[in-house]
């Protein structure tokens, strides 16, 4: 399960998702698929099924899709956009 950290905020219209990043004063605005992508995390949690929904209707491979989905989603965990609240946060050596 997975959920926007508590530093990114975003918003919607009719051009895709803008992500604002608190932290960084950063602005990234998403495309139409990758909109559909994060909405569909902050909506049910995960993009499991996604792919088939993007590739089919215009013809893509949806194990390619799927595999784009899985590397931006990853990219998104290691930039701090998402985060698995079901996951304890690390110990920082200088917190008790």
């Amino acid at each position: 399960m997975l959920t926007p950290a508590r530093h990114i905020h975003h918003a919607s219209d009719e051009h895709g998702i803008v992500l604002l990043d608190v932290r960084t004063a950063k602005w990234s605005m998403l495309s139409p698929d990758v909109s559909r992508i994060w909405q569909a995390i902050v909506t049910n949690g995960t993009a499991n099924g996604l792919a088939d929904e993007l590739a089919i209707p215009t013809g893509r491979d949806p194990y390619a899709v799927r595999q784009g989905i899985d590397n931006l989603v990853n990219q998104w965990k290691r930039d701090g956009l998402l985060i698995d609240p079901t996951r304890a946060p690390r110990r920082r050596w200088w917190t008790r």
